[in-house]
This record gives structure tokens, sequence and C-alpha cells, in this order.
């Protein structure tokens, strides 16, 4: 009963992660290369700052915002 319950819960999870998409930085006409590049500098900055991770993701969001970047979604196929 127990195994049938956890392989019930992980085919739960594997259809939920599989119709779902990660949200991704977007400016237009930037790259992709280069939004990676902006990225890592926030992260970087992000870094020295020595915050705690949930501190940190916030300010990465903020940083990447202020260079004009919005964060998207595309909806699953």
């Amino acid at each position: 009963m127990t195994r049938a319950l956890f392989a019930l819960a992980a085919a739960g999870l594997l259809l939920t992660a599989c119709s779902t998409s990660k949200p991704y930085w977007f400016k237009n006409e930037v790259s992709a290369f280069d939004t990676a590049n902006f990225e890592s500098e926030c992260k970087f900055q992000t870094g020295l700052s020595k915050v705690k991770e949930d501190q940190a993701e916030e300010l990465v969001k903020h940083c990447m915002q202020a260079k004009g970047f919005r964060q998207r979604v595309d909806k699953p196929n």
C-alpha cells in the first residue's frame, strides 16, 4: 500500500513538473548569452553582500529588473 501511494505521488510530481515552465529573464533585443551574463553579474554582486538565500534571490530579482529585464513564464504547449 505504501509503495502504491509513493508511486502515485511520484507520478503526480512528474506530471506537474512537465506541465509548468520555469520563469526566465527577458528583455527586448538582448540575447540569451547576454542575459545569462547580466544574471551572473547580479548573482555575483548579491553573493558579495553575504545575505540569506531567500534575500539573495530577491536581490537578484531587483538587480535584473533595474537592468530592464522582466521575468516571463511561457505557457506549456
